[in-house]
């Protein structure tokens, strides 16, 4: 095809027809820009709708990812919740006589106010959008915002789980260590080497302490924190699976 144009550009030549060959130069880089210009159209084309299947790929993916997230919101709020209601029993017990104290179940109280659960989201289709640079298949979409927004939260739930964990460890149970059997308090677990303890103290004096009912109420002022962070995830992981709903 090629040799054909040149023949009969070289034939316009060789017959003097100049301005011909001018007319006809033009009009073949006409013809050039446009082969140019649909070989792009189609190539765009073609990413437009390699595109909209990755898009879709992964939005199915976020979907079904925020749907076990849902999940694990719902199981470890049952978990906090009954720390705090054992929390705040103990602190309703501040006070009270021998008697009061043994008709409670403290070792179990004090086993559940101190939960060992952790937050572990299933991140897998988050990381692959945000670390692979994908964001921009939603450019035009509030999956976005939300996804940012989702990163950023997960920053402060750490916060506030590390606060609680900080209080407990290197405040809360250091004091509890000259008060309570924590091998009788681990029983509830049916840990092996808990059970019952020869050495065990009275509780009773523990609850005859303002320093004990105001570990309590940090500790369950912290815990207040974390329940409003699951508030937030709840709302966030509801706004992604309505964006993400094919």
């Amino acid at each position: 095809m090629i040799k054909f144009f040149r023949k009969i550009r070289q034939n316009l030549l060789n017959e003097g027809k100049t301005s011909k060959y001018f007319k006809y130069a033009i009009g073949e880089i006409f013809l050039v820009v446009i082969g140019i210009l649909i070989a792009l159209q189609i190539n765009n084309w073609n990413q437009d709708v390699q595109n909209g299947f990755e898009r879709k790929e992964l939005l199915s993916k976020l979907h079904i990812e925020f749907e076990s997230n849902k999940k694990v919101v719902t199981n470890f709020r049952v978990v906090e919740e009954r720390a705090i209601n054992s929390s705040m029993k103990l602190m309703s017990l501040i006070g009270a006589s021998e008697e009061e104290l043994l008709n409670h179940n403290l070792d179990s109280l004090l086993f559940q106010s101190f939960p060992s659960n952790e937050l572990a989201f299933a991140d897998n289709a988050v990381n692959g959008v945000v670390q692979n640079g994908r964001l921009n298949l939603f450019e035009n979409d509030s999956i976005t915002s939300l996804l940012y927004h989702w990163n950023s939260l997960s920053e402060i739930r750490k916060i506030r789980f590390e606060k609680l964990d900080s209080w407990n460890n290197e405040h809360f149970l250091p004091f509890l260590l000259t008060h309570i059997s924590f091998k009788e308090m681990d029983s509830n677990a049916n840990y092996k080497w808990a059970g019952t303890s020869k050495v065990k103290p009275s509780y009773y004096p523990l609850f005859q302490k303002v320093e004990f009912e105001n570990l309590l109420d940090n500790a369950l002022w912290l815990h207040q924190q974390i329940i409003e962070r699951l508030d937030e995830t709840d709302l966030l992981i509801e706004e992604v699976l309505h964006a993400t709903k094919s």
